[in-house]
């Protein structure tokens, strides 16, 4: 139908817009303020920062080349389906990195502080607007991805990540300063939170997310193991058809909603997924408030 191949066009447009100039968006805010105040950030442009004062190599061809093994380790552990994934990004981002790299120029400078809030808000906005149209940029992530698929099988990939960055970022500390360490986990902290307001809002830190599927288990299994949130079963029955499915709900924060949604997206694409804010939840865990912690 045409209305149909319309909206695929128009979703194509969006893509490929959002794609791009989130890449570009996040690789000038390393060229153009990350790098000429001498600072750096966690992830594989820490490493590639690190491995540059060692080899005098240009970080951003280092960084090229650190995604081509990750695009081809992924491809080895992960096989086709998650490497389609990446692909796109773990090309076009470090290929507009080396491109404005050669431009040599400086967006801000001063007080560092006020530098790492032009930076990660540069590079959140980037990075959300990446992430959002559902594409992740073949870093960190899919490393932890790996390690969880083949070593540290119960332990959630979010845990990895965080063990990993927060290595890359005493690293950064012995290579080049204490300074310089602490103003990476003060972008890695800021941009996470700027990413996370792109993809969802100055909205609710917290949502409940309902499924409903025929594969309630494994979905389940992701959300303990990939997430680390409890998750509630219910009996449900469609009206319609009569037919008598499980329901899953779970409360988790937007960036984890959104994780849901592209494992869904990914496995399970016809399942019924449903969003909804939450104002306050009341338990024992991350992100609640307990009971007997609430003024009267």
């Amino acid at each position: 139908m045409l209305w149909a191949k319309k909206l695929i066009k128009n979703q194509l447009f969006l893509d490929v817009t959002g794609i791009f100039f989130g890449c570009l968006i996040t690789a000038l805010s390393v060229n153009w303020i990350l790098i000429p105040n001498k600072l750096s950030t966690s992830g594989v442009t820490g490493l590639s920062q690190m491995a540059e004062k060692f080899t005098g190599i240009n970080y951003s061809y280092l960084y090229y080349g650190f995604s081509i093994v990750i695009l081809l380790l992924a491809l080895i552990f992960l096989g086709k389906k998650a490497t389609l994934k990446i692909i796109t990004v773990s090309i076009l981002y470090p290929t507009l990195l080396v491109l404005t790299n050669i431009w040599k120029f400086t967006l801000v400078q001063g007080d560092m502080f006020i530098v790492c809030i032009y930076f990660s808000l540069f590079y959140g906005v980037g990075a959300g607007l990446v992430i959002r149209r559902g594409y992740t940029f073949g870093g960190t992530d899919t490393i932890a991805r790996i390690l969880n698929k083949k070593v540290f099988k119960d332990v959630s990939i979010s845990k990895i990540m965080l063990v990993m960055d927060g290595i890359i970022i005493v690293m950064i500390g012995f290579v080049f300063s204490k300074e310089v360490a602490l103003y990476a986990l003060v972008n890695h902290v800021t941009y996470i939170y700027i990413m996370d307001y792109i993809l969802f809002g100055f909205r609710s830190k917290l949502y409940k997310v309902s499924i409903i599927s025929h594969n309630h288990k494994e979905i389940s299994n992701f959300i303990f193991t990939e997430l680390g949130r409890g998750v509630t079963l219910h009996d449900v029955t469609g009206a319609y058809t009569n037919e008598k499915k499980q329901m899953i709900t779970c409360i988790c924060s937007p960036s984890q909603s959104a994780t849901i949604r592209r494992f869904l997206a990914q496995n399970y694409p016809n399942v019924f997924m449903e969003v909804s804010p939450i104002v306050t939840v009341y338990a024992i865990g991350n992100r609640f408030v307990k009971l007997d912690e609430v003024d009267d």
